[in-house]
């Protein structure tokens, strides 16, 4: 897959935003990625398990493993090539096993359009109490001729503090997800250093006895 230039301009023309990009090395290693290949139409609202320690959950009509989709006058996905699908109007969302956070995560997106209604994506990150940290409305535009093309879409954060990232709109499609290695919240640091030190006086207690 690759960007078409009419994407690229779209993007620059954007209003500029701090943790918006369009630009997958701008997601720091380690870095993991998930294509969706191991899927095969499996329609589900989730939770999924799409790789260690992240999960999916969809509206209904979400497909992971989908092998086509009709975005309009922004092209064909599919042949050859699986990904996460919305149904028409519906959100995919990739969420952290608890306790673990991210400091970015992004995709290669696309959706359905029709002039004079071009619609648009809504990517949102979230934070440890499910509160939106994040949020960016984007409108995607590829030629009808296009196959499995897109706009790359990430969140990046000057801290770790993403437990998922969600893509919303009409016939919504999601491929090549990568994201920063998660690590665990500041308060799972916080609890385990609590708890090395309780240890550490029980033990010092009955050295000392």
């Amino acid at each position: 897959m690759f960007v078409p230039a009419a994407a690229i301009t779209l993007a620059v023309a954007l209003p500029a935003q701090a943790a918006l990009t369009n630009n997958p090395a701008a997601i720091l290693g380690p870095i993991v990625m998930v294509d969706f290949e191991a899927f095969d139409g499996l329609a589900t609202l989730g939770p999924v398990l799409v790789a260690p320690n992240l999960t999916f959950t969809g509206d209904q009509g979400s497909v992971l493993g989908a092998f086509i989709a009709d975005l309009g006058q922004n092209g064909l996905w599919g042949v050859g090539n699986k990904f996460a699908a919305s149904d028409f109007i519906g959100e995919l969302r990739f969420t952290f096993a608890e306790g673990l956070v991210s400091s970015g995560a992004g995709a290669l997106v696309n959706h359905f359009a029709l002039a004079p209604l071009m619609f648009s994506i809504v990517v949102s990150a979230y934070g440890a109490n499910n509160q939106i940290i994040e949020t960016h409305t984007v409108t995607v535009d590829t030629a009808e001729s296009s196959l499995n093309e897109g706009l790359f879409l990430g969140i990046v954060r000057p801290q770790a503090d993403i437990r998922s990232i969600s893509f919303k709109g009409n016939a919504v499609v999601v491929d090549e997800l990568i994201f920063t290695t998660p690590v665990p919240e500041p308060g799972a640091y916080a609890l385990l250093l609590a708890g090395l030190g309780v240890v550490g006086f029980v033990a010092r207690r009955r050295f000392v006895r």
